[in-house]
């Protein structure tokens, strides 16, 4: 049987979407979804369209339809005018910045790689899991710390850390008012079609409040999805359109949205190791595809192109980041993700991070257009150098040499001999370098009075009985 050749240029076809659209709306409306929770079942038993069977909740069409059209996508202004570069997703381990040693995360680690985020403009949530704070209040610190410390992290739709239950998230709430920055919160689905209680409590107890609300889910390939990748896709649609219509149904004070981060797209599964896999070939197709299918639905393009399987700052690493976020600039998109992530999400890298970093200003640098004009083809400049003359002194070369060439940090254009003047340093030698410098150099501090209000919440959390039995792991 003859195969249809396939091209990652574009992803999926207009045709391929539009039929996985609608058989994604049919399973909504004939499959449903399991909502083990009875104070959102009553809410939703009020909406026409909705059929409640037990705990199964289905939708009609139309409201589907509708929840796309009304979803609300409040991206920063920086959007689509910078090359944006997220870096954090709740590690528990690191290399150490001093020894390389892989180890448990703190708060100090918290605060330092904060730090070198924030001085290259990073966004995202927060780097790693302060493991030597009490475990009731380390979600609590996630988002202290990153706004303390920094203009962008944790303060727009590209934060997704967990509130892992009412307290934390009601703190997590007070302190976003107080510090006037970002608050929203998830329902990722437990695939496949399901939900955890303890989430759907958190979004009950918080829809009188009037704050965003994202869908989002994580389906992996032969674990909770079918192992074929277009299939696992279309399940992922599924779950995702499903989860945004009941949001869109039940959050009348607020608004909601599609987490744009995981959505529509399957997560492969390495069946030799049994682990999940980020950074491989499947992984980046997936990505090719789900960004035609948010260009086809008019949402904003991100990809987890800088996640990694590799367990070090190596070639592994570096192709694997390096070739994926190619792939997706290519596709349009200009948002990438998991900056300093190592194996598959176990662990951050501060020397990753400046790497990925300048992977990314590589590629920006290749793709950025630039202007053809009279002057920049300087024909007359070549019809007057002489035999034997050089351009070097030339003033064309002054006015422009700053602006047609990069001077990158790490990929140093030194021959051997200069090289080895500067010390016969390793890239991964001068990345670790350049973040000591960067943290060395940051300045950023919230204001003092917003500060002051921050410290006076926490110090209530701390003394809060309630939260410490919560004891919900993170």
């Amino acid at each position: 049987m003859k195969l249809e050749q396939y091209s990652l240029s574009g992803g999926l076809a207009k045709d391929q979407i539009r039929l996985m659209k609608q058989k994604a709306i049919e399973l909504v409306e004939r499959v449903g979804l399991h909502v083990p929770h009875d104070g959102i079942l009553g809410l939703l038993r009020q909406h026409e369209g909705v059929s409640v069977e037990g705990q199964t909740v289905k939708f009609r069409a139309e409201l589907v339809e509708k929840a796309l059209r009304e979803a609300r996508f409040p991206l920063p202004e920086y959007y689509g005018s910078e090359w944006v570069i997220s870096a954090g997703a709740h590690q528990p381990k690191m290399h150490d910045l001093d020894t390389g040693v892989l180890r448990e995360t703190t708060l100090k680690d918290l605060k330092d790689l904060i730090k070198i985020g924030d001085a290259l403009d990073t966004v995202g949530s927060a780097p790693c899991v302060p493991l030597d704070a009490p475990i009731h209040l380390q979600e609590i610190l996630m988002h202290k710390v990153a706004w303390e410390n920094s203009r962008r992290r944790a303060n727009d739709m590209f934060e997704h850390d967990p509130k892992p239950n009412v307290r934390t998230a009601e703190y997590v709430y007070e302190m976003a008012q107080a510090a006037e920055r970002w608050f929203s919160l998830g329902l990722y689905m437990v695939s496949p079609r399901s939900f955890d209680p303890p989430e759907l409590e958190i979004i009950y107890r918080f829809l009188d409040k009037g704050v965003p609300m994202w869908a989002g889910t994580m389906p992996i390939t032969g674990v909770n999805a079918p192992i074929i990748e277009k299939a696992g896709i279309l399940q992922a649609m599924f779950e995702t359109l499903a989860c945004l219509t009941m949001l869109n149904l039940i959050n009348t004070k607020g608004y909601s949205y599609i987490q744009i981060i995981d959505s529509f797209i399957v997560h492969p599964f390495d069946m030799k190791y049994s682990t999940f896999v980020y950074g491989s070939a499947e992984d980046a197709r997936g990505t090719i595809d789900k960004l035609s299918i948010h260009k086809e639905l008019g949402l904003p393009l991100v990809a987890k192109s800088l996640l990694t399987g590799a367990k070090e700052v190596d070639p592994q690493s570096a192709h694997e980041v390096g070739v994926y976020t190619a792939m997706a600039a290519l596709a349009g998109c200009r948002t990438f993700r998991c900056a300093g992530l190592l194996s598959s999400a176990e662990l951050y890298s501060a020397e990753k991070l400046v790497v990925d970093y300048e992977i990314v200003q590589y590629i920006r640098r290749t793709l950025e257009p630039e202007e053809f004009s009279d002057e920049t083809l300087l024909a007359e400049e070549i019809a007057a150098i002489q035999p034997g003359q050089s351009f070097l002194e030339h003033p064309s070369t002054f006015k422009f040499y700053r602006s047609h060439y990069w001077d990158p940090a790490l990929f140093t254009h030194s021959n051997l001999g200069q090289w080895q003047e500067m010390g016969s340093k390793s890239l991964y030698r001068y990345a670790n370098e350049r973040a000591k410098k960067l943290l060395r150099e940051h300045a950023y501090e919230i204001e003092p009075e917003k500060r002051r209000e921050l410290d006076r919440i926490f110090a209530v959390a701390e003394k809060d009985e309630e939260l410490a039995r919560s004891r919900q792991v993170i």
